[in-house]
């Protein structure tokens, strides 16, 4: 395993360094992604320290594994920011239901690049999210092609403290034979309401139309996550998915943690 993965929990419990006054703004946990960009200067570094799916049909069981995910997001000015993603060590367990023969891939997952820019003014409701995936990941692991993509998340305020984050995509996906690309599309609506002072709980359903030349499909999934801000620069959250469409696992479960530096 990559060391990197070992080293990064200690690099996020070092002291404290100084921040910038504001709410917390970290991708994690949920479906979608927030409208808020890192202040100029400041730096977010979120860890997907774990995550589970399970898919299942009458051919295959399949169990995909995902350890040390992680995430930088660099705040360039007012209203932008840039990050990098990188793929932490994936496994993925087959079990062919016909003839009870398992197959096994393992390795490090693809990188990613974004640009995110409010379209609303700093701190604004709306912004558009661009990225890129460059296939560096292992095989079966890896998507195997460059990828690419647009988001436009949008967080609205609602009465009682609750608020509305809606979030349309269109992609430029991997095929699955992992050469060349197609059009996917969807998009995630959700509710957030905090349950404490440092405790909040998002709600969200999520839908994606793949049209891969190998077959088209759907993946419709609802998700429940939990996000703690245990401090004032850091955040442990907790989500669990299940699967309402044949083409999205049928349950995941993610933990991880987010620190702002």
């Amino acid at each position: 395993m990559d060391r990197s993965l070992i080293a990064l929990p200690l690099l996020l419990m070092a002291a404290p360094a100084a921040a910038q006054d504001g709410d917390f703004c970290a991708d994690r946990p949920g479906l979608g992604i927030p409208a808020c960009t890192m202040p100029k200067g400041q730096v977010m570094v979120e860890l997907g320290i774990a995550g589970w799916d399970h898919s299942a049909d009458q051919a295959a069981v399949e169990d995909d594994l995902a350890y040390g995910d992680l995430l930088v997001r660099v705040g360039i000015d007012d209203r932008t920011e840039l990050e990098a993603g990188f793929g932490g060590y994936g496994t993925v367990r087959t079990r062919d239901r016909l003839n009870g023969g398992l197959s096994r891939s393992h390795g490090l997952g693809d990188v990613s690049i974004a640009v995110r820019r409010s379209v609303s003014g700093p701190g604004g409701p709306v912004a558009l999210h661009v990225y890129a995936t460059l296939p560096t990941g292992a095989d079966g692991i890896g998507a195997g092609d460059w990828g690419a993509g647009a988001l436009l998340p949008i967080n609205l305020n609602l009465p009682a403290g609750f608020q509305l984050d809606l979030m349309p995509e269109v992609d430029a996906a991997v095929n699955a034979s992992g050469s060349g690309r197609h059009l996917a599309w969807g998009g995630v609506i959700g509710v957030v309401h905090t349950l404490g002072r440092n405790l909040s709980a998002e709600a969200e359903i999520g839908a994606w139309r793949d049209n891969d030349p190998a077959g088209h499909a759907t993946d419709l999934r609802a998700a429940l996550s939990l996000a703690w801000q245990a401090g004032k620069n850091w955040q442990v959250d907790l989500e669990g998915d299940a699967g309402l469409s044949a083409a999205a696992p049928r349950h995941s479960l993610l933990i991880g943690m987010a620190r702002r530096f």
